[in-house]
């Protein structure tokens, strides 16, 4: 009985053996055949995705000097990446992807070494995930109670006073309801530069109004280096750029907001409805009234798929205006149409700034807009990313737009 069972484990060794050799043998064939066996099965259990498709490439530049952000005092995990980003529009899309390095040694050895580092590599993300199982928390209410109109308080704090509120927050200004599971991952993108008085009122303001809407949200302020003129929109392509690296799996949401515009009611859910939406209908300072119909600045929502679709901001407007107007004619071309909610909750104070001096050209690059849009945004999109700082309530990002001659 007992050589019996030796020989039953033997051939079970060898059939182990048999079937590990089968296995890389399948995988050889797979990597060297390329494109002829790409829906093989195999490789959608044994790859990982090596990156996600909605992250540039990205290309080292000479560039090391950095400018850290005036409230260093409160801020780690910081990375400094000192790099010229350009994003192909091929390879936008909504979900992960498998990416092959043409420069990639091809011999046998690199190619099972590869793939016993994938197997392992899947069982350890599977052994974690099983420890890491717990109960799945409820859906959070579609209507959170105690939705309302709330105060506004405009009045300067400090930024340091601030960042020592709200606990709940996670670093980097992230946050989750900790009683439900969220309904709506949210990117809250500001494009930022020299508004330091701002920042502090619009944190202090923006934190319990999103806590209370029970979203899964994060708070990216983009600020641009440099003394060129402000160019908006590129900022929000950069920030929709480095926000989904930021987050496993990326964002489904994406609110591109004006800092100086604080919301008034809890009713104006920060979510993404089927066709995007302007926000900041009802503003204090324009009596709360709509200036025209097709405005679709200050505060704007659209999912990954809408900004995608419409290859994002034009990156050609320095200085003030245009850029939403730009993004109005993107949408219609691609049949979208702009989604409000009704005056009375639509209500937005905005804080005192100085008013930019008009971009020029603004009108002469419209008249482009529905000739060119495929052509400037995202497909387009290049920058210097000089550092990202995970502070508290928010994530700095800190990057150089100027247009390389």
């Amino acid at each position: 009985m007992g050589g019996s069972g030796n020989g039953g484990g033997g051939r079970a060794a060898r059939a182990l053996r048999f079937l590990l050799l089968f296995v890389l043998a399948l995988a050889a064939v797979e990597y060297l055949s390329g494109s002829i066996l790409d829906a093989s099965p195999l490789r959608t259990y044994l790859y990982t995705p090596l990156y996600n498709a909605t992250q540039p490439t990205i290309r080292c530049s000479d560039k090391t000097s950095v400018q850290r952000p005036k409230n260093s005092t409160y801020a780690k995990n910081v990375t400094v990446s000192p790099n010229t980003v350009k994003y192909n529009a091929t390879n936008i899309t909504a979900t992960n992807m498998t990416r092959q390095d043409s420069t990639e040694d091809t011999s046998t050895s690199v190619l099972i070494s590869k793939l016993m580092d994938n197997i392992k590599n899947l069982v350890t993300t599977e052994e974690v995930d099983v420890k890491k199982t717990e109960p799945a928390l409820p859906l959070c209410d579609k209507l959170p109670p105690d939705l309302g109109p709330i105060p506004v308080n405009k009045t300067e704090v400090e930024l340091e006073w601030v960042e020592k509120k709200y606990p709940e927050v996670h670093w980097g200004g992230r946050y989750s309801p900790p009683n439900c599971t969220a309904r709506y991952k949210v990117a809250i993108i500001v494009p930022f530069r020299d508004r330091q008085q701002h920042l502090a009122i619009f944190l202090n303001h923006m934190h319990p109004f999103l806590m209370k809407q029970q979203i899964e949200y994060g708070i990216f302020i983009v600020e641009q280096e440099g003394n060129s003129e402000f160019n908006r929109a590129k900022l929000m392509n950069v920030g929709f750029m480095e926000s989904q690296k930021q987050k496993a799996g990326g964002w489904e949401c994406f609110i591109f907001h004006d800092i100086d515009l604080l919301p008034l009611d809890l009713r104006n859910m920060y979510s993404c409805p089927r066709q995007p939406r302007h926000m900041s209908a009802s503003i204090d300072k324009l009596n709360f009234k709509l200036p025209y119909e097709d405005i679709f600045g200050g505060v704007s929502a659209m999912t990954l798929e809408q900004f995608v679709k419409v290859n994002g901001f034009s990156n050609k407007y320095w200085g003030w205006g245009g850029e939403d107007d730009d993004m109005f004619y993107r949408l219609k071309k691609m049949n979208y149409h702009i989604a409000r909610y009704k005056m009375s909750i639509a209500r937005y104070a905005m804080l005192d700034h100085k008013k930019s001096a008009p971009n020029p050209k603004r009108y002469q690059l419209l008249s482009q807009t529905s000739k060119i849009f495929q052509n400037d945004g995202l497909s387009t999109l290049e920058y210097e990313l000089v550092e990202i700082v995970q502070n508290h309530l928010y994530t700095h990002i800190l990057a150089n737009i100027d247009e390389r001659s």
